[in-house]
């Protein structure tokens, strides 16, 4: 008999993640690579054990959050500029879904960094990458 089980970070982290993002941003989100002016990546990095409860476990994700703009022609400070407003409106909106349920849940999410870099082999590539981190209750 096969083993019942939930994909957690899948449909209740990374699935509800990107309806969130949806809602507030015109930018499509991907799972493999950037494409197209401006985009998002998600790439899931750990699952990790937080403590056993009685009725299943506490754990914390976490998800590298890519967001890449394409310019025209050089990078300046109205690029940097363009990114980081994303990135800072990321920010506010996770800490405002800190907690969030929409029929799964997480708790305790935030973005513990942000990075900017601008692609060392194509200067019209430019990006922030936040690591997102949550805790979710799997009951079993």
């Amino acid at each position: 008999m096969p083993t019942d089980y939930t994909n957690i970070i899948y449909n209740e982290i990374i699935e509800n993640l990107a309806n969130l993002i949806n809602g507030e941003f015109a930018i499509p989100v991907y799972y493999d690579e950037h494409k197209g002016n401006q985009s998002f990546v998600f790439r899931p990095q750990s699952d990790n054990l937080v403590t056993k409860l009685s009725v299943g476990s506490q754990r914390e994700y976490e998800i590298l959050i890519s967001y890449q703009l394409k310019i025209g022609g050089q990078y300046t400070k109205n690029n940097l500029n363009q990114v980081s407003q994303i990135m800072e409106r990321m920010k506010r909106l996770i800490h405002n879904n800190s907690s969030y349920s929409n029929g799964s849940e997480w708790f305790d999410a935030n973005l513990s960094s942000i990075e900017y870099e601008v692609d060392e082999d194509d200067a019209s590539l430019n990006r922030g990458i936040a690591t997102f981190n949550c805790q979710n209750i799997e009951v079993i």
